[in-house]
């Protein structure tokens, strides 16, 4: 609970009975706006029911012993250290760092079930695709610089390839091929309506709650007690927990620390309760609104079809790599898709010089500005001066 506090100017001399009471006015400070939840910059619809469900109970697992959060920050930070500066370098958002986080608990030699080794998890023939060196005894995979220069130039593929970082994380843990598929025979773009896997469908909601409970570990950090107090043996039950998430193992010595009191009945509901209120509680009261690098309205709308060629004009300065477009540029584009629910998929290719006419291959793609994704509302009625944002491509 804030606490308003005020002061009142008070003279040095002492005041007279007769004086009168000053009354001090406050002004108590507007509501913060609610933090939404984010990956990468692209919006959790967390107003969706079996959104925020998902990503409620992902948290309370992560949270499962809350006494080993703080140890988990100090561990990690000396690997973020390394990683930051590297995804910055290859414009992949800072929240992949708490993929490899996930993927291998900051084990080097890490092996899984599958046979994926390393940091990042990679298996060989994906790992040889990008250019790391698989040998006996030098193994590209257990070295973090190495390991994360490939996991970036991999997502990167992946990004170009789907047009989304939800998705790029995705088709990390379920593969391009597989993502794919769904996106045509489910008729959607979005990894919150697909329907997946159980480890790929969780995979993201994994690491949205690594990233909360990192970033705002005092948040989260009781909520254990509430969905594993009522269990017999509360403590056994964290320690189990801590397993499944890769916080202890066999070499960790044994954790010692105090169990969790039996709560009332019913207590384990409320928390969850509380968790979910908060994540459905994410919705705006004005959408967000996502502006790209560039601005530019329709001169001329060709069908709305596959490989047809529209033209537009910016309407704004930017800069694109090496590339400056000035207000009155021509941009052409291509239709690279219309789905089920009516969006477009427009990629530029090329923009002419309105000054000089020179003609410059650029590679930019059509964005929604609710979401900040590609692919935007296909309007009913197409009309010149149509104002569309568009983002650069790797």
């Amino acid at each position: 609970m804030s606490v308003v506090q005020f002061s009142v100017a008070q003279s040095k001399a002492k005041p007279k009975k007769a004086a009168h009471q000053v009354v001090a006015k406050t002004k108590l400070p507007s509501p913060q706006p609610i933090q939404r939840t984010n990956f990468a910059g692209e919006l959790v619809p967390t107003e969706q029911g079996d959104v925020a469900t998902k990503l409620a109970v992902a948290l309370m697992n992560t949270s499962g012993y809350a006494k080993r959060v703080q140890l988990l920050h100090q561990r990690s930070a000396p690997y973020f250290a390394v990683i930051e500066p590297i995804l910055a370098r290859h414009k992949v958002p800072n929240d992949f760092k708490y993929m490899p986080l996930i993927e291998s608990n900051w084990q080097a030699t890490a092996v899984s079930s599958a046979g994926a080794v390393g940091y990042w998890q990679f298996m060989d023939e994906t790992a040889k695709d990008m250019g790391m060196r698989i040998e006996a005894g030098n193994d590209d995979r257990t070295d973090l610089v190495k390991s994360t220069e490939a996991a970036c130039r991999y997502l990167k593929s992946l990004y170009k390839r789907l047009g989304s970082w939800t998705l790029a994380a995705a088709a990390y843990n379920g593969g391009m091929g597989m993502i794919e598929k769904k996106m045509v025979r489910q008729s959607t773009r979005s990894y919150y309506d697909m329907t997946l896997n159980p480890e790929t469908g969780y995979y993201l909601y994994r690491m949205l709650a690594m990233k909360e409970l990192l970033v705002n570990p005092g948040k989260y950090a009781n909520m254990s007690s509430g969905l594993m107090a009522y269990l017999d043996d509360p403590y056994a039950r964290e320690q189990q927990q801590a397993r499944k998430m890769g916080w202890l193992v066999d070499e960790d010595p044994e954790l010692t620390g105090t169990p969790i009191d039996s709560p009332a009945r019913g207590s384990e509901a409320a928390v969850m309760d509380s968790v979910l209120n908060n994540l459905l509680a994410q919705r705006p009261k004005t959408p967000a609104i996502f502006t790209g690098e560039v601005e530019a309205k329709l001169q001329k709308a060709g069908k709305a079809a596959l490989g047809q060629s529209w033209a537009f004009t910016v309407t704004q300065e930017a800069q694109v790599g090496d590339v400056e477009l000035k207000p009155g540029d021509a941009l052409y584009a291509v239709v690279d898709e219309i789905d089920s629910r009516g969006q477009i998929f427009l990629r530029a290719t090329r923009v002419i010089s309105a000054e000089t006419r020179e003609s410059t291959p650029l590679t930019l793609s059509a964005m929604n500005p609710a979401t900040g994704l590609l692919g935007i509302p296909l309007p009913k009625h197409i009309q010149t001066g149509w104002t569309v944002q568009w983002k650069t491509e790797f």
